[in-house]
């Protein structure tokens, strides 16, 4: 048989393994020797660690454990953990809040409870780890993503009274989704809970739910325990929970993302705000920075593109994807779909110049941005058309970073809190730094989301009276860097100052062909 026809076979053999199982990962042993090694030497396959592999679809996804090690993570852990304990294994309560939370980024390292474990730790690609916690007994566990974790309103008990100060936002948008304090009692009262009592108590008021507070404490009095209320959270601003209803938690976490990042926004972008008197001068000084700003920001997404093909397609001067010399029709359609999405984004900025409430329309019109941006790739047959439907309806990862954008039924929710934080906040530079941060957070879109982040940055920037401000490519690592220390740290704090420092400086100049080589 030919080297090709001997790939053949080995392809239909983890075709077949894959399409009755995970998608994914799968056991090392799962295939021969002979196709484990003509497979993993082709870049079909490779190593996660002793035992287990990592499919790859493509042979150029080559690396995926290293430089994409979220496409597998979770995968991996549950049939790793489901292999070696079967179904008495559970997530701990921070972890377990964390993922009720819709927090699905690579932790450092996740603790595993189970009666069959041995205090091992269990290292893993990207610097990360197990460790199998031998318990007792597991206790109730329910599947939540695929994942065995501890319920809500156990995971909120047993979480460690640091947590509160290490990952606030994810307690505070599970507590926020639990209604009332019956569930949280029917643990703390027949144990004794007297001391986690006080900090739910404390925290529950601190929030801004004073009521369930004090059932909380007049509940644990009744049978006999006295309780100290003590607020666990730190002094920083927190989202305050709604009082009537149990808060889905992506709301929450946006909410609380929000409140925690906006002083330090304040603090760290150095400009002030101004009013533009000019709009049309304003709105024509937007149309001067175009070619810059199509250039930059398509360059950092990947594509390649010319100055003469930005002009060409603001001009409207025939098709650009027919014009010898033009990259290619991918390339052409994205300018053409970024000038149509500009166009949109102008309209926008001129009424919110003009008066309109930013959160209403902004609510209202992203997603028109979104399918002006990828309108011509539809049309010319680039891309499906159900694309333009809106919001993904799959999940994503992102090449080199440890943050994972929220699942699709979490989306909407976090949208309509975004929207809301954007109306209700009072400092328009608040705006410009933290809304585009936490659209790209969530990345509502199946494509096109960092070019809307930008846009919808520069719409705030014009709603605090600032300049139209365009990301260079040769900025691109620190820009990244940033948006990272946001999603991983909460930490707003160096994209704010990144963003003030471009505020200031001129437009870039077009980026260079050694640039454009570089990849997205």
């Amino acid at each position: 048989m030919t080297p090709n026809e001997l790939l053949a076979t080995s392809l239909n053999e983890l075709r077949g393994i894959t399409e009755t199982g995970t998608r994914s990962v799968i056991r090392s042993d799962a295939l021969s020797r002979v196709h484990r090694e003509r497979l993993t030497k082709t870049g079909f396959v490779e190593e996660i660690m002793r035992g287990w592999l990592a499919v790859n679809s493509r042979p150029s996804d080559r690396r995926r454990v290293d430089a994409a090690w979220s496409t597998v993570y979770w995968e991996f852990i549950r049939e790793y953990l489901s292999d070696r304990f079967g179904q008495d294994w559970c997530l701990s309560a921070e972890s377990s809040v964390a993922l009720w939370a819709e927090n699905w980024s690579i932790a450092k390292q996740i603790i595993v409870r189970s009666p069959a474990a041995n205090n091992q730790l269990v290292e893993l690609p990207g610097n990360t780890s197990l460790y199998l916690l031998r318990v007792a007994a597991v206790g109730d566990a329910v599947e939540h993503g695929g994942q065995r974790v501890m319920t809500k309103e156990a995971a909120v008990i047993n979480s460690a009274k640091v947590s509160w100060t290490t990952a606030p936002t994810d307690l505070i948008a599970v507590i926020g989704s639990v209604r009332g304090s019956a569930d949280l009692l029917r643990i703390l009262l027949p144990n004794g809970m007297s001391t986690v009592a006080g900090r739910i108590a404390g925290a529950l008021r601190h929030l801004g739910r004073g009521r369930d507070a004090d059932e909380v404490l007049s509940s644990m009095a009744a049978a006999g325990y006295n309780v100290l209320e003590e607020n666990p959270l730190d002094d920083r601003a927190h989202a305050l929970l709604d009082t009537r209803k149990a808060a889905a938690p992506a709301a929450t976490r946006i909410r609380n993302m929000w409140a925690r990042m906006a002083p330090d926004a304040v603090a760290a972008i150095d400009v002030e705000a101004t009013l533009i008197n000019d709009i049309d001068g304003y709105m024509d000084e937007i149309e001067e920075r175009y070619v810059a700003d199509a250039l930059n920001s398509l360059s950092i997404e990947g594509y390649q593109v010319s100055e003469e093909l930005i002009d060409r397609v603001r001009s409207g001067s025939g098709n650009p994807e027919e014009h010898a010399g033009d990259a290619d029709a991918r390339n052409a359609m994205a300018a053409k779909g970024y000038r149509l999405a500009f166009e949109e984004v102008k309209a926008d900025i001129q009424k919110i110049l003009e008066g309109a409430p930013s959160g209403e329309l902004l609510s209202d019109r992203h997603q028109d941005w979104f399918r002006a941006m990828f309108q011509p790739s539809v049309q010319a047959g680039i891309i499906a058309a159900h694309r333009l439907a809106g919001y993904r309806d799959h999940n994503v990862y992102l090449r080199g970073s440890s943050h994972v954008p929220l699942p699709p039924h979490a989306i909407m929710d976090a949208m309509e809190a975004l929207f809301e934080c954007i109306g209700d906040e009072p400092d328009p530079r608040v705006k410009a730094v933290v809304a585009p941060f936490l659209f790209t957070y969530i990345h509502p879109f199946p494509d096109g989301n960092g070019r809307c982040g930008r846009f919808l940055m520069n719409t705030l920037l014009a709603e605090a009276g600032l300049p139209w401000t365009v990301v260079p490519l040769d900025q691109r690592d620190r820009y990244m860097a940033a948006l990272e220390e946001a999603s991983q740290h909460e930490n707003i704090r160096p994209l704010a100052t990144f963003i003030g420092e471009l505020v200031k400086a001129p437009p870039p100049p077009r980026p260079s062909e050694t640039a454009w080589s570089r990849k997205p």
